[in-house]
């Protein structure tokens, strides 16, 4: 304020004075008063006081229009909240209001340009721009609010979706690997029984081809003693025992046939024809229970040529195959008083490579005084041979030389012991 003294006063003028303000009036270049001292005797005039009048000025900082704004600072962009609600923009509203309280009161500006409908004009427009900028931050609020509820709808019904088709592959995957297990559960089972059903025929032949192989051990052991008994019993020579041995062992082995030729002659003065006939029966015996060890008590088959009527070979050979299948060995006694037409039957008896009956032995006995007419021959296979052809004369001569090379094989010659 202007402090104005009456004329008679004599104390000086005083007039508080600060910088021109930005918004000075008046002309650019007029000069300012200075400010004298209390109690200075002022000479001035009260024309000079009254040309020179002070004007009340404040700070140019009250001067200044206050910012309408907030003093914290606002984004350029808008900000977008994904999971905004209701109460954050009533928040951000109360913020906005508390800040504009908080603010200084605007004061009225001394500028010369300025006016009241100015400043009224100019509160009229913050507020509405304030109230378009509240509004405009609640809009999109309002819509990411919306979209937020309707993408979080979305979501469940999806999820929703998904689980159940989750739960329908679940279902699905579970029920196949229920299946696959039930088949392999079923194909094991199957596979065990079979074994089971199986297993005691295996096991039974296995038993039985270890008692068999124990057995064919043990009985080559009880042939091989019985046949050393019979040579100290009938005292027989090594080499004709050696000659059984090895000939039904070979037997046994390829399952194959053999022929054995006992010769014996009657016009020796010491001859026992009972010795001679129960040393053959009990070397047919003992080749019977090794041949066929799988009977408790085999008895070999016994021909004797004088007793036989058949017409032709095959009578014969059909006679005596079974029983020759179940014993092993066929016992021809007297071969030479075999007929002719029946000779061949001995042919496929014999035969090494085809056998009529596997794993058989056919022994033969040969009288030797039988066949006195031939002359004395170098070897006793060919005197055999010899007597033989002479007495089978309805033979072919085709069929004579493979029929005397079955028969007459293995000759064990007892001439001296009986």
């Amino acid at each position: 304020m202007n402090c104005d003294y009456p004329e008679g006063n004599r104390g000086g003028n005083i007039t508080p004075s600060a910088r021109k303000p930005i918004h000075g009036c008046g002309e650019p270049y007029q000069k300012a008063n200075s400010m004298v001292r209390y109690g200075d005797d002022g000479d001035s005039s009260a024309s000079d006081h009254e040309q020179d009048q002070g004007i009340d000025e404040v700070d140019n900082i009250m001067s200044k229009m206050s910012r309408e704004t907030s003093p914290l600072p606002i984004r350029k962009k808008k900000r977008y909240h994904t999971n905004s609600n209701s109460q954050d923009g009533e928040y951000s509203d109360d913020n906005i209001n508390e800040l504009s309280k908080s603010l200084p009161a605007s004061l009225p500006s001394y500028s010369c340009y300025s006016d009241k409908s100015n400043v009224e004009d100019r509160s009229y427009l913050s507020i509405s721009q304030r109230s378009q900028r509240s509004f405009t931050d609640e809009r999109p609020n309002f819509q990411m609010n919306r979209s937020n509820s309707m993408s979080v709808e979305r979501r469940q019904e999806f999820s929703k979706r998904r689980g159940v088709s989750v739960v329908s592959g679940e279902d699905s995957n579970s029920q196949n690997t229920s299946r696959i297990f039930i088949i392999f559960i079923t194909l094991v089972a199957v596979i065990v029984a079979a074994l089971y059903t199986k297993l005691p025929n295996f096991v039974a032949l296995n038993d039985s081809k270890e008692k068999y192989t124990q057995t064919e051990h043990h009985d080559s052991i009880i042939f091989e003693n019985n046949m050393n008994n019979l040579q100290e019993k009938y005292n027989i020579d090594d080499n004709s025992i050696l000659k059984l041995k090895t000939g039904l062992s070979t037997i046994f082995s390829r399952m194959d046939a053999g022929s054995f030729m006992f010769v014996y002659d009657t016009n020796t003065n010491n001859f026992n024809p009972i010795r001679f006939d129960k040393f053959i029966d009990e070397v047919s015996f003992t080749a019977a229970r090794y041949l066929r060890n799988h009977i408790a008590a085999p008895k070999h088959t016994v021909v004797v040529s004088s007793n036989l009527d058949m017409r032709e070979h095959g009578e014969l050979i059909a006679k005596y195959r079974d029983e020759v299948y179940k014993s092993g060995v066929l016992l021809v006694k007297e071969v030479e008083g075999v007929p002719s037409d029946l000779a061949m039957a001995f042919h496929y008896y014999c035969d090494e490579y085809e056998p009529l009956v596997k794993r058989s032995a056919i022994f033969f006995t040969l009288n030797i005084a039988n066949c006195s007419s031939i002359p004395d021959p170098e070897s006793t296979h060919n005197f055999i041979e010899k007597c033989l052809a002479r007495k089978w004369t309805t033979v072919p001569k085709e069929n004579m030389r493979p029929l005397l090379t079955r028969v007459v094989d293995v000759i064990i010659d007892v001439t001296s012991v009986f």
